[in-house]
């Protein structure tokens, strides 16, 4: 008679603790599997943010529903946090299918939405699976908020994130807003701050790099409209507002812009997610220039396609884990010869630079 699985809290440390020998041995094949999961049954998105590439509006890929249970069981087994999103809206998940698949695998939500789709009803269905939760809320302005995230509507959206804050604050749950660094909002950050503090009550703001993924690129780059040092002042205001204002400011832009601000604690509901995120902070800055997202992200497409970052690059790709299984994408020739890359500070030219690699040198 076989023993019980042991409880997922233990096989989640065991998971840690094998990650610390890889990297201190610097092996190539892998014992520990990747905590954190990026992966939704479907591309779909109700908008067409001119940033994003649903712009475009391509087709809606998703898996086939007869593979998407024993595809859940493969990647639940040892995933702490769960981002249900591949470049899409993660409330199109069909909640009934994914909601008790978390729970029987014991995995946390990080949910990044749009915010147009998060009804009370929707948030009370979650609220016992969230990890963290973040509203993607360019602009305090109406018409640039609804240029950027067509066809959201500013005041639809806003009283939603408003009380999904006020109602989070009461469990100890942290929400962010997510802004895109655009060429429009720039002139603005300083009011965005106001904005989150006044409109929203809440105390957590990132601010996104524009990436290269729409056709309306040009027309948004923010540092062609504006230069290196116009967003270097514009970031430097926004970053003292947010000091007067006890707003916490992350800031995911490009060196020698990125940086953390912490201007305010808040009352964090614990659990595994965020005792092994506190931990895998602290190895980060064991190991800098070793790609945070690289030691325990995975990305899977809902065609099983596999990346081991959240931007999910061509170069990097892994292999399908829908064809070929997680243990053969984890450790196949890409990624560990991904692993030797990082070792050496070899690093491919798609990581160069990246915000992410770059983060934990904030705290050093």
């Amino acid at each position: 008679m076989s023993s019980p699985p042991a409880p997922k809290y233990r096989r989640e440390i065991a998971n840690f603790v094998a990650l610390t020998e890889d990297l201190a041995e610097k092996r190539l094949v892998w014992k520990s599997r990747p905590h954190f999961l990026e992966y939704s049954t479907n591309t779909a998105c109700n908008l067409r943010c001119i940033m994003c590439s649903q712009v475009e509006n391509p087709p809606v890929v998703s898996t086939p529903k007869e593979l998407r249970a024993p595809l859940f069981d493969e990647l639940f087994e040892m995933t702490t946090v769960l981002t249900p999103s591949a470049t899409s809206e993660p409330l199109l998940n069909n909640l009934k299918e994914l909601l008790p698949k978390v729970r029987e695998h014991q995995v946390w939500l990080d949910i990044i939405t749009n915010g147009a789709l998060m009804t009370p009803e929707v948030l009370e269905e979650l609220l016992p699976h969230l990890y963290q939760l973040t509203f993607s809320i360019d602009s305090q302005i109406p018409a640039i908020f609804e240029k950027l995230r067509a066809p959201a509507q500013f005041d639809d959206v806003v009283p939603k994130a408003r009380h999904a804050i006020a109602r989070c604050k009461e469990v100890g749950l942290p929400v962010t807003i997510h802004m895109v660094l655009a060429a429009d909002v720039v002139p603005h950050l300083e009011g965005f701050v106001d904005f989150v503090a006044d409109e929203l009550g809440g105390r957590d703001i990132t601010v996104l790099e524009l990436l290269d993924s729409s056709e309306n690129f040009d027309a948004l780059d923010a540092f062609a409209a504006h230069g290196e040092e116009g967003i270097a002042a514009a970031l430097a205001a926004m970053t003292a507002r947010a000091e007067e204002r006890g707003i916490n400011l992350r800031i995911e832009v490009h060196a020698p812009h990125g940086g953390e601000h912490t201007n305010a604690d808040q009352p964090v509901r614990i659990n595994s997610a965020t005792v092994i995120e506190v931990m895998h902070l602290e190895l980060d800055q064991a190991h800098l220039g070793f790609c945070p997202h690289v030691m325990g992200y995975l990305k899977v497409e809902p065609d099983g396609s596999a990346f081991p970052c959240c931007r999910g690059p061509r170069e990097l790709h892994l292999g399908n884990v829908i064809e070929d299984g997680l243990e053969a994408v984890w450790n196949g020739e890409a990624a560990q010869d991904l692993r030797k890359r990082m070792f050496s500070g070899d690093l491919p030219e798609v990581c160069k630079g990246c915000s992410v690699l770059e983060a934990p040198k904030w705290f050093s």
